[in-house]
């Protein structure tokens, strides 16, 4: 896995793909704040999805979404993002996503588990 830098300006049209593609898939996410130190972790709920908006028409936000339909949802917003690197794996199911915020604090989500990775260019023959 290598994570990849995602242009600004494809930030929106990015994270709305990888909502679609990892919509529901079981989900964990890591916040860290500025010094690295780690401030919430939370594990196996479903994504709901990650967004990108602008507020007051200057300021961004990205906003990740976690829950069940029928249960209570999760919501984290990120103030300032100043950089979104995205991983996907070969397996079709797994993705990782780090967003970082001005204030230092970096923000993870992982969609699938990564001992699900397969290495580049194996053939399965849908038999894995």
């Amino acid at each position: 896995m290598q994570m990849k830098e995602i242009p600004r300006h494809r930030w929106q049209e990015y994270l709305d793909q990888f909502s679609r593609a990892h919509h529901e898939a079981p989900a964990h996410v890591e916040m860290y704040k500025g010094s690295g130190n780690h401030a919430c972790d939370v594990a196996d709920l479903p994504l709901l999805g990650i967004t990108a908006e602008h507020v007051d028409g200057e300021d961004e936000q990205i906003q990740i979404m976690l829950g069940r339909p029928a249960d209570e949802n999760l919501s984290h917003t990120i103030e300032h993002p100043m950089r979104v690197r995205s991983a996907e794996w070969n397996d079709g199911y797994s993705g990782s996503i780090e967003i970082e915020s001005a204030d230092g604090s970096t923000t993870t989500v992982q969609v699938g588990p990564p001992q699900q990775t397969l290495p580049p260019g194996i053939i399965t023959d849908g038999v894995i």
